[in-house]
């Protein structure tokens, strides 16, 4: 049996006290109220009335796949923010655990820049060995060349391998001025946020 808000009370009066009323919202937004709630809406939210029209007891509606799915987005979300957040407290307490101001940042940035500058420097000596190991290998064979004669096979791989190496080098040379532009950026990004700390330090006092 249903009926509409307007009936309740007949309905309540009518009812013996040990009855239940039930009262739901179909798909249209209409309320309705009875003694048992229709089979299409037994997932929906509803709720359930004493004899005197009291809420006593209320049911949410069933989770729908979507909602579900929605809701563990969220949780996971939820959850990487607080391993971000974590980690970011982790990293500011190291921060200024390590250094006490920002020129101790700036000599440390200057220490790894040194070390890099000695590897980059050290490769740009190999190159250039390499280098004149190659021309010195491309001479003889086009020497061969001019003078007819077949350029023998050690000689060959011995081109090609120096021209392995040389490649090899330079892409180490790369990847290192790569590091340096790293480091720099890591150094200016710790600094950055070793002031906003400091400052936000200063405000809390």
């Amino acid at each position: 049996m249903r009926v509409t808000a307007l009936f309740l009370l007949i309905l309540l009066a009518a009812h013996p006290a040990w009855a239940k009323t039930y009262k739901w919202v179909d798909e249209h937004g209409v309320t309705h109220y009875g003694d048992s709630i229709p089979a299409q809406y037994a997932g929906s939210g509803r709720s359930e009335l004493s004899s005197k029209g009291l809420v006593i007891k209320k049911t949410a509606p069933a989770i729908t796949p979507e909602q579900r799915k929605g809701m563990e987005e969220a949780a996971a979300q939820q959850k990487v923010e607080a391993q971000q957040k974590l980690e970011q407290s982790r990293k500011d307490k190291a921060l200024l655990d390590t250094y006490t101001s920002e020129q101790e940042i700036d000599l440390s940035r200057d220490r790894n820049l040194q070390q890099e500058d000695v590897v980059i420097q050290t490769l740009r000596m190999q190159i250039k060995s390499a280098q004149k190991k190659l021309d010195q290998h491309k001479q003889h064979s086009a020497a061969m060349t001019r003078g007819k004669r077949p350029v023998p096979p050690d000689l060959a791989e011995d081109i090609q391998r120096a021209e392995q190496e040389l490649q090899r080098l330079n892409a180490r040379v790369e990847q290192k001025q790569k590091d340096v532009s790293a480091i720099r950026a890591n150094y200016e990004a710790a600094k950055k946020r070793f002031r906003e700390l400091k400052q936000a330090g200063q405000s809390a006092q």
